[in-house]
């Protein structure tokens, strides 16, 4: 193996920790000198208009929640985070988010319990910020690191394709193996706090204090080509297995690229898990681009009798509709998707338009287009506006008009 490949494998790491940990200080007051302070103001509005269709709470989940109806609102949102140097191999991150709604629509709006979930939440934000305390606990954690092991305990986000929720846990990951990484991680309790939404903490696994545990390994055959494999534990709820294979190739001043994964989710039995029958998901991707654009095509199937089941119990990565997109492929059996989306990034404007159509059950689709984007009108002032429509309407999806976005100040 070249002496380069060998090095970019042994700091892969380092490279995830952050250009700040390749050192650790020898003085605590160093390390809390040295740290990284971070902060945001938005200014956030939502609107979403119920063209056909009933209203209703669609998911099972925090990760799937969603109330369709006709709603507004404004709020105004403040985070602030904090994380040290490394003092040795450990430093310490903490993080707030607090958010307030100053205008709805609807201030006598009575949402529906989801149990589990939420309780009875009144007014329009109160779909998207159900958070009782108006202010939560955001990233934070303590962190280890020595080259080869990465262990993180704390309030965080764990970077994964069927993760898009914050988790309370543990997460270790190690390359003392070359060209192997071994990653595990426990997760107690998950939800969302982020600008556009901010949820309670709930236990991820009710039925059990054993939580959700995932383990799995990554061989890299090259730096930019590697095969994954892993797997879900959660007590009378799900176990799952699955493999992910991802490549990307440097051509000229072009790359090009596939990721392609496979997941099976053995549900438990009905009472706990929600489903009769197995889940699972096939998801496949081809992307072509250069340094500032990025074409993409794809294709997510699921099981005719229980969809994915409880795979996404946290979210997902796959499905390339935002967090507050269509549900058809999240909740509904037998889904097809089918898309395309076209990316890019310059300098301070970023936008993302994707349009996909999902066949489920026997002969029901949903198409969804999402545009989304962001323009920095100085290094600290950002517009950040989303849209997304579903249209071909039918009882389990309605047709919605959705659209949110808002003023950033980060400091």
């Amino acid at each position: 193996m070249q002496a380069t490949q060998k090095i970019f494998l042994k700091t892969t790491l380092w490279l995830i920790v952050s250009l700040g940990g390749l050192y650790g200080y020898d003085s605590i007051d160093e390390a809390l000198k040295n740290g990284v302070s971070k902060g945001d103001v938005i200014f956030y509005g939502d609107y979403q208009g119920l063209h056909q269709g009933s209203a209703m709470s669609v998911g099972k989940n925090l990760a799937t929640y969603s109330y369709i109806g006709n709603t507004s609102y404004l709020l105004g949102s403040v985070g602030l985070g904090y994380t040290s140097g490394f003092y040795k191999n450990i430093r310490a991150a903490i993080g707030f988010r607090a958010a307030m709604p100053f205008w709805n629509a609807h201030k006598n709006l009575i949402l529906p319990v989801q149990a589990g979930i939420r309780d009875i939440g009144k007014g329009d934000g109160a779909k998207d910020f159900f958070n009782h305390n108006q202010a939560a606990l955001a990233e934070s954690f303590f962190e280890y690191f020595d080259g080869d092991t990465n262990i993180k305990a704390g309030r965080f986000v764990i970077p994964n394709e069927w993760i898009n929720t914050m988790s309370d846990g543990v997460w270790i990951r190690n390359r003392s193996i070359e060209n192997l990484m071994l990653e595990g991680f426990w997760v107690n309790d998950y939800g969302r706090i982020a600008y556009y939404q901010m949820t309670g903490f709930e236990k991820i696994n009710p039925h059990s204090d054993f939580g959700l545990l995932n383990l799995a390994l990554k061989y890299y055959i090259t730096p930019t080509l590697t095969i994954k494999a892993y797997t879900f534990f959660t007590p009378k709820v799900f176990t799952a297995l699955g493999a992910r294979v991802y490549g990307r190739f440097d051509i000229s001043k072009f790359f090009i690229g596939g990721d392609v994964g496979y997941a099976y989710s053995i549900e438990g039995a009905e009472r706990y898990s929600g489903f009769l029958h197995n889940g699972a998901a096939l998801d496949a991707k081809v992307f072509f681009g250069m340094k500032f654009f990025e074409l993409a095509a794809g294709y997510i199937h699921t099981s005719k009798a229980s969809g994915w089941g409880n795979l996404d119990i946290m979210g997902d990565n796959i499905d390339p509709f935002f967090v507050w997109g269509g549900k058809a492929i999240k909740t509904q059996r037998n889904g097809n998707l089918i898309y395309a989306t076209i990316s890019a990034n310059v300098e301070r404007f970023k936008f993302s338009l994707t349009y996909g159509s999902t066949s489920y059950n026997i002969a029901s689709r949903q198409n969804e287009v999402n545009f989304s984007t962001e323009i920095g009108f100085t290094h600290n002032v950002f517009g950040v506006f989303n849209l997304l429509n579903t249209h071909k309407s039918t009882d389990n999806i309605p047709t919605t008009t959705q659209i949110n976005g808002g003023i950033r100040l980060s400091f």
